[in-house]
């Protein structure tokens, strides 16, 4: 009944619970055909990097591998489970495919933190910085930056568009392009603002190469035969307009920071002791997501975790071990969770946990997290177990339409737990 249901409204989200309980070949092709059109949406918005048809199957791939690892449970719909699978999939393709040696995605983002924090210190200080320098700037091992710098050579490729005249530098500046920035759908609202802004400040012919290199993906003998001049020139209008963007965004952020310098307390979202975000974006982030939830007609919702007990534990262990003991909780909720939803600091002793596309069911995912920690507190404190967890949650827009009340209505439903296990 259900089958007829969904071919007639259109339910997906029917097909796929019929599916979960009964998991037969048929249901899955009508899944897939379902959203299919999902897919090829997300695919086309990665074009321009490789071909669509083959973002497309590797976007079915996502689709798949959703639907094995769905959980009706879990407080969320399939289609906005499933859409970020997809594009996750997606991305991780084009991620190994803009490589030729391909590298971890921890190192690929350490050595982009590395050589932007190394721009910034050399304009400021006027010189190239010191490993320290970018280490103390970044607050990692003075041995993480100086493993970057010898992987990242050890990674350059020479570029094939590169003329036997350049030995003044046989690198090109085309080769130094992050290929994940080729597709200018895939570049954020603020950095295509930026670079269309620098891209006016070029001369037309400059403008028009670059636009016929980078996003027409014409090769340097095609841009030379549509405008009638000589692959040389063409060569050279590259590295020329390439070392005047260069400028002209470097001249950009000196701007910038100068700005960040007028504004006082300009504070990280990173919390320094667990390496979550901290309490700060956390009641920022939850603000503006209540606020798309309720201005969309969607749901958000959002957990608290209250860690009691660490004044016994550290009277036993020690202060050390209460660190230790937030960092581990840190990373347990992490693991409990979506990727999509955020894990932060709430007051010095608890966590808040944001659940975008989560609604009154929220206490099912409130549940699952409380029945992993039982088993996960085992072993982990043995003075008595005078460490516990208590959970409080809401939901918007049922439990109020502003942040301050889904986190008054959370911590009036943690009290409320906590004083029903003190009568028990």
């Amino acid at each position: 009944m259900s089958e007829a249901l969904a071919k007639q409204n259109g339910d997906a989200e029917a097909l796929v619970l019929e599916y979960m309980a009964n998991p037969r070949p048929d249901l899955k092709d009508l899944i897939i055909v379902h959203y299919s059109g999902m897919v090829e949406r997300i695919a086309r918005k990665f074009r321009g990097v490789e071909s669509v048809d083959d973002l497309v199957q590797v976007g079915y791939i996502g689709l798949l591998n959703a639907l094995g690892k769905f959980d009706p449970e879990a407080g969320v719909r399939f289609n906005t489970y499933a859409t970020h699978l997809v594009a996750g999939e997606i991305k991780h393709y084009l991620r190994d495919r803009s490589q030729t040696i391909r590298h971890p995605a921890w190192l690929q983002e350490l050595r982009h933190k590395v050589n932007k924090t190394a721009n910034l210190l050399q304009t400021e200080l006027s010189r190239t910085p010191t490993e320290r320098e970018i280490a103390d700037s970044l607050g990692v091992s003075e041995a993480s930056v100086r493993e970057v710098y010898s992987t990242q050579d050890m990674l350059r490729v020479a570029s094939l568009d590169a003329t036997p005249n350049d030995d003044d530098d046989s690198e090109s500046d085309v080769d130094r392009l992050d290929a994940n920035l080729v597709g200018p759908d895939q570049v954020s609202v603020e950095d295509r603002v930026l670079l269309e802004g620098a891209m006016q400040q070029l001369r037309d012919l400059e403008r028009e190469v670059l636009v016929m290199f980078h996003f027409d993906a014409l090769n340097q003998t095609e841009i030379a035969s549509q405008l009638g001049i000589s692959c040389n020139y063409v060569s050279h209008i590259l590295r020329q307009s390439l070392t005047k963007l260069r400028r002209i965004l470097q001249e950009e952020e000196s701007q910038e920071r100068v700005l960040r310098r007028s504004v006082p307390d300009d504070k990280g979202v990173m919390d320094d002791e667990t390496g979550i975000y901290n309490e700060d974006y956390f009641r920022s982030r939850l603000s503006e997501e209540v606020h798309r939830a309720c201005s969309t007609e969607d749901v958000c919702a959002v957990v608290l975790v209250e860690v009691n007990g660490l004044g016994a534990l550290a009277d036993f262990y020690g202060q050390t071990s209460v660190q230790d003991f937030m960092v581990d909780v840190a990373g347990f909720l992490k693991g409990c969770v979506r990727g999509l939803d955020i894990v932060a600091r709430n007051g010095s002793t608890g966590f808040g946990v944001i659940l975008p596309g989560t609604g009154s069911n929220v206490n099912q995912v409130v549940e699952r997290i409380q029945s992993r920690a039982n088993k996960w507190l085992v072993g982990r404190v043995t003075n008595g177990g005078s460490v516990r967890l208590e959970y409080g949650f809401a939901s918007a827009p049922d439990d109020g339409r502003t942040a301050a009340d889904l986190l008054k209505s959370a911590l009036k439903r943690s009290q409320l737990c906590e004083e029903g296990q003190q009568a028990a």
